[in-house]
């Protein structure tokens, strides 16, 4: 008769408890927290923020190709989305940033001819333009896939064995290979200022990518990404005119190499560009980060040659 009798309360007492606990998840559900109402969800994706600072670099010559020093701020007239910027934050001549370096190399059939010299230009540029106390560099080969040869690291040993490991052989992905190396160069840790550069060893006849050439340009101003080109070969003029925008809308440069043994001249002109090269860093007016694209227009005295990357993307 107790058992029965406790077994009635302990029976009242966990449904006392059951609607208890129901009451108080309910009220929960429903409390409204003071302050300002919650934007409904279409108003929320649209909320965005103020574009701090774009930073640009620039490359100054005269009409004879000589790089032109001692230019200042005053000197130049920049136009974002055809507005001036609100104000210039640094203009740094010939700067010497540390370079994020991607060296990617085509090794499909159709470069076979080049793919010695190749391997040649590349391991010179490690032996005497990259620094192992400030520059990092990669190396990445490609034919219809993608290779990491070597991530990036700033001692050159490392780098130069990854460039003599490559083998030729197959279709050609260039664009392909262009995303992997933007993914790359972005996953280095920075603790300052850097320039991020793909020097592209490639004839531009892309049959096997994934992408395609707006995509390729598209990701490398949205990653403030150079893309200098080595055009080698023979190639179409569809490849040639490829390869040029590539290089020409990213700020970087292009090198048409017809004959292999022109590869080192082309590639003392590109070294000296690299290190030859003004940062600025400006502040546009009223451009929200929205993820539009914005056109730069840089222009400067004395029918001065400019060369700068096109645009970029508001984030």
């Amino acid at each position: 008769m107790q058992t029965a009798r406790r077994y009635s309360v302990w029976l009242v007492y966990l449904t006392a408890m059951i609607v208890f606990l129901t009451i108080i998840a309910h009220s929960q559900t429903n409390v409204t927290v003071n302050g300002p109402e919650p934007l409904p969800a279409s108003e929320s994706m649209s909320i965005t923020s103020k574009v701090q600072e774009v930073n640009l670099s620039l490359v100054v010559t005269d009409k004879k190709g000589r790089f032109v020093p001692n230019l200042t701020a005053n000197d130049i007239t920049i136009q974002d989305n055809a507005t001036a910027p609100d104000k210039i934050t640094y203009f740094n001549q010939f700067t010497d940033l540390p370079l994020r370096i991607a060296l990617v190399i085509d090794g499909s059939d159709s470069v076979y001819f080049a793919f010695n010299d190749e391997k040649r230009a590349a391991l010179n540029f490690l032996k005497h333009v990259t620094r192992s106390s400030s520059d990092l560099a990669l190396i990445i080969g490609f034919n219809q896939e993608t290779l990491i040869a070597q991530t990036a690291t700033g001692d050159t040993q490392l780098l130069a064995h990854a460039v003599k490991e490559l083998r030729p052989g197959g279709q050609t992905a260039v664009y392909d290979a262009v995303n992997v190396a933007i993914e790359q160069l972005n996953q280095m840790k920075e603790t300052g200022p850097s320039r991020h550069v793909i020097i592209l060893f490639t004839d531009g006849e892309d049959n096997a990518s994934h992408i395609d050439l707006r995509n390729a340009v598209t990701l490398a101003q949205q990653n403030e990404t150079m893309v200098y080109v080595l055009n080698l070969g023979y190639p179409s003029q569809e490849a040639q005119n490829s390869m040029k925008e590539l290089a020409d809308s990213t700020g970087g440069q292009f090198h048409y190499v017809r004959e292999v043994s022109s590869i080192d001249s082309a590639f003392s002109k590109l070294v000296k560009d690299l290190r030859s090269q003004y940062a600025i860093g400006y502040k546009p007016a009223n451009t929200v980060s929205d993820g539009s694209f914005h056109r730069i227009t840089v222009s400067a005295p004395n029918k001065l040659r400019l060369r700068y990357r096109r645009g970029y993307f508001a984030r």
